[in-house]
């Protein structure tokens, strides 16, 4: 039974590293965030002292304790992911795109759980009837409480023709969640023939959102949560001289999806700087962590093959997508924030001082108004 001792400060304390060490590579994390090193001194001062006191077996059984209490926390900090403090939506009018599943689903049941009327904003009708009962049955919100309207992000006349529902319906709107997103490995094109992945991640929203606008500005408070990725910290700038990625037409997948969630961003500093101080907008970005999803499927075939065999580990270093939905939850209900912000785990961040550029914003909103045929 000695031998087994230390054992655990071993297996926990290298789980809290691996874990630690994974999401601040990703720039999941911040590796100088105070959680961050308190977990890891914490766990690698339980690794060397439980095998370092071989003469005090009751202090190694402490440190493997601590390792285990140590880990727990981790997990619940970095994976389960900080909370929000829930408000009454009852009367509000919230649009999420992709609601079908994943993220999406998770933010649509959250709002719906507070009594917001949630449009489930999607392609495949069916897949969104059944993501409406799993809703209405988890939550028990009513059946007028929740609805679907055909949306596909890769095709303008799409995006047009419901915007033009949405406004036949004669429903207010007060908050625009934009969150459904792609990546491919090798290069598509959308119906309008852009690049699939910037067309659906960046152009779909940016068209969407202008032709809501309207809509939107007449509530009085009105949000726009723009869902991004920490990975937009790996993209430079967004490359405006190859917008379609010819010059990468194989295996370009994590390169424009980088720097696609980049232009979420970007977006989102432009929708501030016209509208927020103005019409009382409040547009924000937002990191939901690394979730568990298929998208990983449309990625590089080694990084799919890797990840469909490690499958049982998720649950171990990736976040649960109802865990996904807080932080962009917490975006669309929390009166803490001001518009213009990046938010991971429902706390404001602030990114790199390159990657905040007004200029290529505002370059980029030009550039997406001539793309989308939208009036600047």
């Amino acid at each position: 039974m000695v031998l087994f001792v230390g054992l655990s400060s071993l297996v926990f304390g290298a789980y809290t590293l691996l874990v630690l060490i994974s999401r601040v590579l990703l720039c999941d994390i911040d590796p100088g965030h105070d959680y961050v090193k308190r977990h890891a001194l914490t766990a690698l001062a339980c690794i060397w002292l439980s095998w370092d006191l071989n003469n005090y077996l009751w202090l190694r059984w402490i440190m493997d304790v601590v390792a285990v209490v140590n880990a727990y926390s981790c997990h619940s900090m970095v994976i389960r992911g900080n909370g929000y403090t829930s408000v009454s939506l009852k009367g509000k009018v919230a649009i999420v795109t992709g609601a079908n599943n994943g993220i999406g689903l998770e933010t649509a049941r959250q709002l719906a759980k507070q009594g917001a009327h949630v449009v489930f904003a999607c392609r495949s009708k069916e897949r969104a009837e059944a993501a409406i009962k799993s809703v209405a049955k988890s939550v028990g919100a009513s059946a007028a409480t929740l609805q679907f309207l055909p949306l596909d992000l890769a095709d303008s006349k799409s995006i047009r023709a419901f915007a033009d529902l949405f406004r036949k319906s004669k429903l207010p709107l007060d908050i625009l969640v934009n969150n459904a997103g792609v990546n491919y490995y090798k290069r598509e094109t959308t119906a309008d023939g852009h690049e699939r992945v910037f067309g659906i991640n960046h152009l779909g929203p940016f068209l969407l959102t202008n032709l809501l606008l309207p809509t939107l500005l007449k509530s009085d408070a009105p949000r726009i949560v723009n869902v991004g990725s920490c990975l937009m910290k790996f993209a430079n700038a967004i490359p405006f001289d190859d917008l379609m990625t010819k010059k990468h037409s194989y295996g370009n997948g994590l390169y424009t999806y980088n720097w696609s969630k980049l232009a979420n961003y970007l977006f989102t500093l432009e929708l501030h700087r016209r509208y927020g101080d103005k019409h009382n907008l409040t547009a924000t970005c937002v990191h939901p962590g690394l979730v568990i999803s298929n998208m990983q499927d449309n990625m590089h075939p080694a990084f799919a093959f890797v990840a469909k065999y490690l499958s049982v580990l998720r649950p171990l270093v990736l976040q649960t997508a109802e865990a996904g939905a807080h932080s962009p939850v917490f975006a669309a209900i929390s009166p803490a924030l001001k518009g213009g912000e990046y938010v991971e785990r429902c706390e404001v961040v602030e990114p790199a001082p390159a990657l905040k550029n007004d200029r290529a914003a505002k370059r980029l909103w030009d550039i997406s108004c001539n793309l989308t045929d939208w009036k600047k």
